[in-house]
């Protein structure tokens, strides 16, 4: 996993000191991440917008249900395939990272979307590293002595994919594990956790694929399965994207990446977290009868299901009807 650790370690407390039960911990996530709306509520939660410009138009996406409305009512005739995301460099993370995080916090966790994908992660990263110096400074004018660390951390994925392991460093704060048994953790989840994506529009996906450098659909396979009504589904691994099956219509894909879905969970996870998140109105999704084997698999086995509304910039990358679909388990060939 790509990690960048910062820390700010003061001299060891006194014996007896109560520095550990004083900590407070924070979770940063970019908003192209897909979490549910009860993690997204947690005081201990931040969020990195990221401005989406569409033409004339401007959105900021921050996980804000009244932004998305918006987004979903003025694109969605695929004016995304135009669009550009903006988002924030090293200095306004820097900024960011310090009114947010300066003064009443001792660790940090920032997750974020994949870097073979997007600058965030590196912005991110130099962002943290520049904030390290003022953060020093507030910190000992307020005569704070405990120890400071910022974590910055690549999930290799993207959307829903980047919301499981957000999910479950939240679950492992909550079960007061240890630093290092939170990171060995980490490691082993970001390392598992597979991402299917099943775009509507073969057009507008390679369109937006392509500004992202993923090569995955070809111009041939448009061309096919616009006529074909043809709906592939791509796997996400490891920073990297690529097709792995193909069904004709909606219906028929999703049908078959719940069924597969619900197999996995079966054979175990790693995280108790799967996500499906969705471009369009969630009724679609509710509305396909494999959802209900995938929701009996989940609660069979503890697994909580999310069923999510797309983050904007995940919109607008996959397009109008496309769906994701992550968990983390063990290493698997088979495809949906």
């Amino acid at each position: 996993m790509s990690a960048v650790e910062l820390s700010l370690v003061p001299p060891a407390p006194e014996e007896g000191s109560n520095v550990r039960r004083l900590v407070r911990t924070g979770i940063v996530i970019d908003a192209s991440c897909d979490v549910s709306a009860e993690f997204l509520a947690d005081p201990d939660v931040a969020v990195i917008p990221i401005p989406i410009r569409i033409g004339a138009s401007t959105y900021v996406d921050q996980h804000d249900p009244e932004a998305s409305a918006r987004y979903m009512r003025e694109n969605g005739n695929g004016e995304g395939a135009a669009g550009q995301s903006v988002p924030l460099d090293a200095e306004q993370m820097r900024s960011f990272f310090i009114e947010r995080f300066g003064l009443d916090y001792d660790s940090v966790y920032c997750l974020t979307i994949t870097a073979s994908r997007s600058p965030i992660h590196d912005a991110a990263s130099q962002g943290s590293a520049m904030a390290l110096a003022s953060i020093r400074d507030m910190r000992q004018a307020a005569d704070i002595k405990r120890p400071f660390q910022f974590r910055v951390i690549d999930t290799k994925n993207m959307f829903a994919g980047s919301g499981i392991p957000a999910m479950a460093v939240r679950d492992m704060l909550g079960q007061h594990m240890q630093p290092k048994d939170i990171r060995d953790a980490l490691f082993r989840i970001i390392d598992s956790t597979y991402t299917y994506y099943v775009p509507d529009d073969l057009g507008y996906a390679r369109t937006r694929s392509r500004v992202r450098g993923d090569r995955s659909i070809n111009l041939l396979s448009v061309m096919l399965g616009g006529a074909l009504d043809i709906k592939p589904i791509i796997r996400g691994y490891h920073g990297d994207t690529h097709p792995v099956s193909k069904y004709r219509g909606r219906a028929e894909s999703w049908g078959r990446l719940f069924g597969f879905a619900a197999a996995r969970v079966a054979a175990g996870l790693y995280a108790p977290h799967m996500i499906v998140s969705y471009a369009g109105p969630l009724e679609d999704v509710h509305a396909t009868p494999e959802l209900a084997t995938l929701r009996a698999a989940c609660e069979n086995a503890g697994v909580a299901l999310h069923v999510l509304q797309m983050s904007i910039t995940g919109m607008m990358n996959i397009g109008p009807g496309g769906l994701t679909l992550a968990f983390s388990g063990p290493t698997h060939s088979e495809a949906p």
